[in-house]
């Protein structure tokens, strides 16, 4: 595969859109208009990105399931909650690049970073503060 030459123009920008083989996963996700009412673009980073169309419903059969069994639908029902650490492994290895046996899916976003500094958090009376930018996201 050789190397793109890019330029600025809206006729490479289209023939980059033409190209891109991703292009079609657009359609899978609720994208929010923006100040005219046209779809935005969604560059956001952190960690909630576009909602997939499918969402609602996984979500509304998962709390189907909670309103049928209670506690029991972390061991029953179409969807397991316990395990679903190793459903998700191999696709999150692929994806970060590790090894199945080298990754975990676990918590939210928050609680692994906490988790994290607990762990190596280690204040010294020279080294005892965490400086952050004013703005961060509330889980940075």
């Amino acid at each position: 595969m050789g190397a793109i030459t890019f330029d600025t123009s809206a006729i490479f920008a289209a023939e980059m859109d033409a190209r891109n083989p991703l292009a079609g996963f657009r359609q899978q996700f609720h994208i929010p208009p923006g100040p005219d009412g046209s779809p935005s673009v969604y560059l956001c980073g952190h960690s909630l990105g576009l909602q997939a169309k499918p969402a609602r419903a996984y979500l509304e059969q998962e709390l189907e399931a909670w309103a049928m069994l209670g506690v029991e639908a972390h061991f029953r029902g179409r969807h397991a909650w316990m395990p679903y650490h190793r459903l998700l492994t191999d696709y999150m290895a692929g994806i970060v690049g590790a090894k199945p046996v080298e990754v975990v899916v676990m918590n939210s976003l928050t609680v692994n970073l906490h988790l994290m500094m607990v762990s190596f958090y280690r204040p010294t009376p020279q080294r005892h503060k965490i400086v952050v930018e004013a703005g961060a996201f509330p889980s940075d």
